[in-house]
């Protein structure tokens, strides 16, 4: 396929975003039941159900445009899901997991930013109206919020007994 024009490329991101959304909906899942640490748990779960949302948001972009919702695959996505599940596989300590998921979190989060940031750009660029501009943008806020939320969780004295088990003394 050939991407000619910067609607084209708006449609192509668009459909990579909404590859994305579609396959963290799983991977949430998978980690809000693997993860031990249950504030990062329930963190999952939470983000979970808002992307559930963010799915529906880009399902109303596509609408807008008069597009049909499609699929782009994203190789960055499929190789952050790829190393989570070897490092699945390869670690049995359980904090040592949830350090894992809490970066492969804060990984995705930076990704889904900066695609969002991207997307509202090109929009600007294209003139599009708030049919298109107001799904991308609380989109983008709720990554915002989650990757907030997983920084504030890094620090968290929860955490501090964690970082000092798994750190040589």
């Amino acid at each position: 396929m050939s991407i000619d024009t910067l609607h084209e490329l708006f449609v192509h991101k668009l459909r990579q975003q909404y590859y994305i959304e579609q396959e963290l909906v799983e991977t949430l899942d998978e980690m809000a039941i693997n993860a031990t640490n249950d504030r990062m748990s329930q963190g999952f779960a939470d983000h979970r159900d808002e992307t559930r949302t963010q799915v529906q948001r880009l399902e109303e972009v596509f609408d807008a445009l008069g597009e049909r919702p499609e699929t782009q695959d994203v190789p960055v996505l499929d190789a952050l899901e790829e190393e989570r599940q070897t490092y699945e596989r390869q670690i049995e300590d359980d904090d040592l997991l949830d350090m894992v998921y809490l970066n492969a979190g804060m990984m995705t989060e930076r990704i889904e930013m900066t695609a969002y940031e991207g997307l509202s750009m090109m929009a600007t660029e294209l003139e599009l109206d708030d049919e298109v501009h107001k799904p991308l943008e609380s989109n983008y806020d709720e990554e915002k919020s989650a990757y907030r939320e997983l920084d504030t969780l890094a620090t968290a004295s929860e955490m501090k007994s964690i970082w000092d088990r798994l750190t040589p003394s």
